[in-house]
């Protein structure tokens, strides 16, 4: 028999207030730091209720952890395929959007520092949808012809990393406004090195 409409109502609030909260203690204090009784004592319900929702807090975090990651990851995405020219020009018109994203206190916290600890890393890094987009579009560009033959995981990787990192110095810098800037274009040189050079006319 089908719950009735206001049952299910009642369960989808309850699980967006459990998301909410998560996502706001998650994010600070930080994973480590939350317990199961301070997200309950929060949203206001029973442990069981909790429990009813979510196995625990880590299954709490990794719904969290796939929910911000799917959120930002359509930003950098969207201004990707709005972006004019090809493929390289799209991907270096989404990069500082990547940039700016990582740096927001949500995804630095949940998806950069914890989730790895709290999902395991290869685990993170699969469900990470950045480390996906770039995959893809590293493909893409192997596939044009315009970045040198290199392991696509590896280059991904690679080029992750950077931008996980490039994106705490921004969130840590004082002028966080200046830092993107500079540390968007120093990216940009970098990569330009993956492409194939171009043929110049005689």
């Amino acid at each position: 028999m089908l719950p009735s409409r206001s049952n299910a109502e009642r369960f989808r609030q309850t699980q967006r207030a459990l998301l909410d909260v998560g996502r706001e203690l998650f994010t600070d204090p930080g994973y480590t730091h939350t317990s199961a009784e301070a997200i309950v004592r929060r949203v206001g319900v029973s442990r069981g209720a909790f429990y009813y929702h979510f196995p625990g807090k880590a299954a709490l975090f990794a719904a969290v952890f796939a929910e911000v990651c799917r959120e930002y990851i359509h930003v950098v995405q969207t201004r990707m395929e709005t972006a004019e020219g090809e493929t390289w020009e799209r991907f270096m018109a989404s990069l500082g959007v990547l940039l700016d994203q990582l740096g927001r206190p949500s995804v630095q916290r949940i998806v950069c520092v914890d989730g790895p600890v709290v999902l395991g890393w290869s685990h993170a890094r699969r469900r990470a949808p950045d480390f996906q987009f770039l995959h893809s579009v590293f493909a893409q560009l192997y596939a044009e012809g315009v970045i040198k033959p290199m392991p696509l995981d590896l280059c991904t990787y690679l080029v992750h990393s950077l931008c996980s990192q490039a994106a705490r110095y921004i969130a840590q810098a004082e002028e966080r406004a200046l830092a993107q800037r500079d540390m968007t274009a120093a990216l940009r040189r970098l990569l330009a090195g993956l492409r194939v050079p171009q043929e110049t006319e005689p």
